[in-house]
């Protein structure tokens, strides 16, 4: 089994007009087709990784989905035939699933900045794009410091962070040293 975190309006329609129900109902696909396009099937983040923008709507849902009805659309999403709804509410109730959930590092940002858990999450940051949004957006600089590994994302860490001179070092490539020595002292 696996997880799909979605959302859905208070009346549990979703953008498409799929109408969820509540904790215990199994909800189905109308018009299912395995192929991995968009349409023809119920959508979310599998395991609470992929696109957060895809989530709107007022009322958090986590479906429990047999993986063999789930099918990989892309980074982004997936979707899925039929599930039985274990959570239907608002983002505390989300906390009980964090073991779990959110286990990329884009999703475990997204995860720690809109729902907490940031003692899980934090762990789960490894890329370096989303090291630098965690510290600008989050906080707890000193420990994604050492996880800026590229050029882009250390010139923007001095740019927009600081600590300059840790970051001179790690900007090699001719485009960031150019950008990075036109900064105001």
């Amino acid at each position: 089994m696996v997880l799909i975190l979605r959302k859905c309006f208070k009346d549990g329609s979703s953008s498409y007009g799929f109408v969820y129900g509540q904790v215990g109902d199994t909800v189905t696909a109308p018009d299912w087709n395995p192929e991995p396009e968009c349409g023809n099937g119920l959508h979310g983040l599998k395991q609470g990784n992929g696109n957060w923008y895809y989530l709107t709507g007022d009322d958090w849902l986590v479906i429990e989905v047999a993986e063999e009805d789930v099918v990989d659309i892309d980074d982004d999403k997936c979707k899925f035939r039929t599930g039985k709804i274990v959570y239907r509410g608002d983002k505390e109730g989300l906390h009980q699933f964090a073991s779990v959930m959110a286990t990329d590092s884009r999703s475990a940002f997204y995860w720690g900045r809109e729902i907490g858990d940031k003692e899980i999450m934090i762990d789960r940051v490894t890329d370096s794009d989303w090291a630098y949004e965690w510290a600008k957006a989050i906080g707890d600089r000193e420990i994604m410091i050492d996880r800026i590994t590229n050029c882009r994302n250390a010139y923007w860490w001095a740019r927009d962070i600081g600590d300059r001179e840790i970051m001179r070092e790690r900007i090699t490539e001719p485009k960031w040293i150019n950008d990075f020595n036109k900064l105001p002292s």
